[in-house]
Order: structure tokens, then sequence, then C-alpha cells
């Protein structure tokens, strides 16, 4: 296993590329009684603090043997530059131990890591590796990590690898080993893993290597999981042929495949419209599946790009030709709520205010014109239209609505403008002027009647005026004598 220190999430550790916390000692030096370790920081020597760990079994939990805060001894040499020295007492220790020097680096905290062998041994070899535990192969792949021996030469020293197939984590068949070919600078080791001449097939494979030196000892094991991809991936797309403009259509990409690596493809969708521009589709799409709507008539070219996490590509291309959907008018007239009529009556003095809505696929809302013919004479190209003032009679209204690629749609209206009808208190006033009239008319006839009545009555004879006197005075007698006995 990979000898690791403990770390808080903002540590980083020193090495010699750094100025902040440095040594000049190397790892794998061997001492019986006393650790003595020196170097020098630009972090202020106050924060230090350090820990010395057994790691002698690398599957135990790791004891801490010694620990502290502060350096032994601290020299100011510059401005911002100090010379430490750290001192640790080990006699009765027996072990392949790990130093951690810390210091305080604003938020997070630098690190100083040595290997240290401590007492009599026997101290078997450790090696760190310089790479990662999941690594991907596509034929070969370099690997290097650093060893470190108490008593030996790295030059004599063996790698050994053992490998088996585990596609699920653990060895699944036969467990295989080898000899790794190891090119050697000072401590450093490199050597690769060939899937041909390892035997490996697309896959996932359980690798662990470990040192071994002159004395047959060996190190802990590093462990590593490698994915092997040496297959092409290859593009499958399915695609209507054809499409209306503005359908919402699905062009399915899951039928790609890479061999068992089929589910980690990445999936690229572009787009050419019919003037030959070329984008990538940003909404309604996943990884396998293309959900879009062509808004454009013409032929599109949809391709597909399926790439496997070792690089290889496949592309697959198909055609659809997109049919232009004509315009649909649905003409409104402002405060009626009716749709399309065919007739329409309005008076002398009402304003007609008509909305040509009209129903539109794709991108050529925009670009829609209008022509409003009034008894087949232009009247306006604008989307709505106003009439006012017109004079009483019949009229003929056609609107036309025509999209970029010439298609059109038509509606025609008959209009009658209606002359103003006489307002109902005029009638009234007439029929009051009648009855005037008939009144003034007839009290004229009934006092001439009454005129006449009276001279007919004033020349009427003396005699007969004697007569009736004479006449009424018999009767009176006549009442008397009856009254008499």
């Amino acid at each position: 296993m990979l000898l690791s220190i403990p770390s808080a999430p903002t540590a980083c550790a020193s090495t010699d590329n750094t100025s902040k916390l440095t040594s000049p000692t190397d790892d794998g030096i061997w001492i019986n009684n006393t650790l003595v370790i020196n170097g020098s920081t630009t972090l202020p020597p106050q924060s230090a603090d350090w820990a010395l760990y057994d790691v002698t079994n690398p599957y135990a939990e790791r004891p801490i043997i010694a620990s502290g805060e502060y350096f032994t001894s601290v020299t100011p040499v510059d401005e911002g530059l100090w010379i430490w020295s750290l001192t640790i007492d080990v006699v009765g220790h027996n072990c392949t131990c790990w130093l951690e020097v810390g210091q305080t680096d604003g938020m997070g905290k630098e690190f100083l890591n040595r290997t240290i062998f401590i007492g009599e041994g026997p101290h078997n070899p450790v090696i760190s590796p310089n790479h990662e535990t999941n690594i991907i192969i596509d034929g070969e792949y370099v690997l290097s990590s650093k060893a470190v021996l108490a008593d030996s030469q790295v030059n004599d020293s063996k790698l050994i690898f053992n490998w088996c197939l585990a596609p699920n984590g653990a060895c699944d068949g036969a467990i295989h080993n080898a000899e790794a070919n190891v090119s050697w600078d000072d401590d450093v080791a490199t050597f690769s893993i060939n899937a041909s001449d390892f035997g490996l097939d697309d896959g996932v494979w359980k690798f662990t290597y470990y040192l071994q030196d002159t004395f047959l000892r060996t190190s802990p094991e590093i462990e590593m999981t490698v994915f092997v991809d040496q297959t092409n991936p290859s593009s499958i797309m399915i695609s209507p042929q054809t499409a209306f403009e503005g359908e919402m259509i699905v062009i399915d990409g899951t039928g790609s495949t890479d061999g068992v690596w089929s589910n980690n493809l990445q999936s690229i969708w572009y787009i050419t419209d019919p003037d030959g521009v070329t984008y990538v589709p940003t909404s309604n799409t996943t990884d396998e599946l293309l959900n879009i709507a062509l808004s454009k008539s013409g032929n599109y070219t949809i391709r597909l790009d399926v790439i496997d996490w070792v690089g290889r590509m496949s592309s697959s291309n198909a055609t659809i030709l997109v049919t232009n959907v004509p315009p649909v008018i649905d003409l409104q007239l402002e405060g009626s709520g009716m749709s399309n009529p065919n007739t329409w009556q309005f008076l002398q003095s009402d304003e007609l205010e008509l909305v040509a809505n009209t129903i539109e696929t794709g991108d050529d809302t925009e670009s829609l014109s209008y022509a409003w013919y009034l008894d087949d004479e232009l009247v306006s190209s604008s989307i709505n239209l106003s009439l006012q003032n017109m004079d009483v009679g019949e009229y003929d209204l056609l609107l036309v609505v025509i999209d970029n690629d010439g298609a059109q749609d038509t509606h025609q209206i008959q209009l009658s403008v209606m002359k103003e009808p006489r307002p109902e208190t005029d009638d009234l006033n007439i029929a009051a002027l009648f009855m005037i009239i008939g009144i003034v008319v007839f009290s004229f006839m009934m006092f001439r009647r009454m005129r006449v009545t009276e001279n007919e009555a004033s020349v009427l004879p003396k005699w007969d005026s004697a007569s009736k006197t004479k006449s009424a005075d018999s009767e009176n007698d006549m009442w008397i004598d009856e009254e008499t006995p």
C-alpha cells in the first residue's frame, strides 16, 4: 500500500521545488539512537509541529512513537528565512518510520515528510507510487515509483506484478504474475503495463506490485485498478428521414457501442441547417437522445460523435428533409371575440379593428408578409388594420399572408357599412306635435259649435215665447186643482 501521511484538506507536502519548508536529508537514513534532521523555512518557525509514525506494518494503524511542537533550534539567517534543526531520541525503537514536519501557512499547512529506518532491523524496502491508483490503458501505460531501501542498492532489486480480472472489484479467475522491466533513475523506478504483453482484454483488472530487495525482503504492495479499453466505439443513429417545419422529433443514438464500456461513451451532437451553419444543440438533449424541432425548411445534416474514455471516436450522419408548413390565418375582430368571420356589419360611425393572428411553425413568424385589399385595392401591409369613416355600402376585404417559402393563406370578409339610424326622440317629438295640433283643431271646432248654438237661440219669434209661457201656467193650474178636495 501507499505510505501516506495524515493531512488536513488544505495541507500540501513540501518538495525540493518549494522554498517554504525544505531539508537536505534524504529518505532512507538509518538511525539507531538519535535522529537529527536539519532544514530551512520561510514560514514563521514558532508555528511548527512534528510527529514520528511507526509504519512497519502498513496494514495496521500507525502508532505515534514521538511528537512535539517547535523545532529543537532555530537560527535566523535573513529576513524571512530561518535554519532549523530537530533532534528526536529514538533509543529502543526498531521500525520503519515516517517523519512528518508541519508548519501553518495561512489557512493551510505546509508539510515535509521523510522515511526513516530506526533500530537494528532488518528493514523491509519501501516503495511510494508517483501515479494514480485508478488508471486507464489503451495499449501501454508508463508508471513511476520511488524506492527506499535500508541496506541494499535499488539496481539489485526487483519489481513484481500480480494481476487478475476483477469486473466487480474482487478477482474473478486466475491470478497472474510477472517481473516488471524497470529503468532506474537514482531511486525512482520507471516501468509500464502493456495490455498486449500482459494479455489484458477490455475490462476492469486488479493490479498489485511490490519491491523485492537482494535479501528477498519485500515492500508493502501498491494496489491499482486498471481499466483496459482497446476497442473502437461505434456510433449508431436512428433518425427520421423527413419532418415538418417546427415538428418535435427524436433522434436516437442509444445503439452506439464500445464493447464492455458502452455505458461510458460520451456523445456530441452536431446540426447543419439548410444554410450550411453548423451548431451544437444546447437543450433538449441527453448523451444518447436528441429531441429537437427543426425550424427551417430544407435539408438538415445530423452528426453524432461518440468518444470513449481513452479518446477513440466514431461518427455517424443522417439527413432530414424538413418540409415547409404554410401559415394559417386566425383573424380576430377587436372586441368581438369572433375568429375568421365571413361577413360583418357595422355602422358608418363605428371603427373596425382587425388583428391578423397567424398560426405558423418554425422561424417563419418574423418573416411573414401581410397584405390587406379593400375591393381589390391594397390598403395596408401591416399585421393589423383599422377601418373607419367609410361610406355606406358593401365592401370586399381580403387578407393575404405569405411566409418566407412563398406559401400563403387568405381570408375574405364581406363588410356592410350601415347608415346611422334616426334617434327615437325625434319620433316622440313628431307624435307630440301632431297630438298638440289635434287638440288645437278639436278645441277650435268645439268653440265654433257652441257659438252657432247661441246664435240660433237668439233669433226665435216672440209668439213662440208667449205660447210657451202660457202653456206653463196652464200646467201649474192643473196641479193645483188636483190637490184641492
